[in-house]
């Protein structure tokens, strides 16, 4: 009876598929669906109550550098290499004893007590696009499944946190990689559509035209209300679902004054703009901290094109200052204001 007892359990146990069983490429062809069609579908049953428990950091700024970086002009000279190896650059000490870095980071060498220096991070991607790929979701380029961004996946498992969108890309989003892949389009990033750096700043379609008013808004969003109601009795679309949430965050920030007040520039003592710079880097890392302080959950920001193939010397001298500048003020302007406990932020690049 035992014995019999036993082979019934397992035989129950075999015949139980699990979530890992499920995945197999052999029962999923056997079903006629594909891993990335069973990823979309699981995307559509989610529901908007975001339940994921926050962690330490609140907030994420991630500063990429496209084009990939020479770390051996920037954050690891190797001087006691060959010439054939190391850089051109003069290396200088930081503030952790036994760690040097290109003399043209001088700001941020000053300020490495505050912040976790990895040179083992590398992927075998010899591909722009790949890299760019693996920096900004985790995961290697796939056919078979279209990954969503580290933002997009922030935004699906928390949500917005006030009036702005829970993922914003500075000054735009940078390539496809930034975007949700198999999530719903509802947790793509909102770009800016203006670059901080240039005097005539202003984030796209903010402000309503001046001839448009509260109350013509108003009646215009109660007009799509409408139409959206009747289209939504005619068929149920994931896509058309996507745009009335677009249209819901559109509407969230033209009305939000804490949301414009988060965009507006002018609004910072000149004294901290300077402490960034007046230049792209500078500028995009003092929105970028704008954002987190007024709730933002993700910002993703670009700087620089470093796919130097010639005359390497002559262009970190002319980009890597200015992002040194800015990296340092913005870690310090964390710090002073008590955000840098709750907000990672993280350099990368694409190789």
């Amino acid at each position: 009876m035992s014995s019999s007892r036993n082979r019934t359990s397992h035989q129950r146990r075999r015949n139980r598929v699990s979530r890992r069983d499920f995945l197999y490429v052999g029962f999923l062809g056997g079903l006629g669906i594909s891993l990335a069609d069973m990823l979309r579908l699981e995307s559509r049953a989610e529901t908007k109550k975001h339940k994921s428990k926050e962690g330490k950091a609140k907030s994420v700024i991630h500063i990429f550098l496209p084009g990939g970086i020479a770390h051996q002009e920037s954050f690891d000279p190797k001087p006691l290499s060959p010439i054939e190896y190391r850089g051109e650059v003069t290396p200088i000490q930081t503030k952790l004893p036994g760690i040097q870095f290109s003399s043209y980071l001088g700001k941020t060498a000053q300020i490495l007590d505050k912040v976790t220096l990895c040179r083992a991070v590398s992927h075998v991607l010899a591909d722009h696009t790949a890299g760019v790929h693996q920096m900004f979701t985790g995961y290697r380029p796939s056919p078979a499944v279209r990954h969503p961004s580290m933002g997009s996946v922030v935004s699906h498992e928390f949500g917005p946190r006030g009036d702005l969108p829970p993922y914003i890309c500075v000054p735009n989003k940078p390539n496809t990689s930034a975007g949700s892949g198999y999530l719903s389009t509802a947790y793509s990033p909102f770009g800016l559509g203006s670059d901080p750096g240039k005097p005539d700043f202003a984030v796209k379609d903010l402000v309503p035209p001046k001839q448009v008013n509260d109350q013509r808004l108003n009646r215009a969003r109660n007009i799509l209300a409408t139409v959206n109601r009747h289209i939504e009795r005619k068929a149920n679309s994931e896509k058309l679902k996507s745009i009335d949430s677009f249209y819901e965050q559109a509407y969230q920030l033209i009305t939000s004054q804490t949301a414009r007040a988060a965009f507006n520039l002018k609004a910072e003592p000149e004294k901290v703009r300077g402490e960034y710079g007046s230049n792209a880097a500078g500028q995009r890392m003092l929105v970028a901290r704008r954002l987190v302080e007024a709730g933002v959950r993700f910002v993703s920001m670009t700087y620089g094109s470093w796919d130097d193939h010639f005359n390497i010397a002559p262009s970190i001298k002319e980009k890597l200052p200015p992002f040194d500048q800015a990296l340092s003020a913005l870690i310090n302007d964390l710090d002073r204001r008590g955000l840098l406990k709750t907000t990672l932020v993280a350099v990368t690049t694409e190789f």
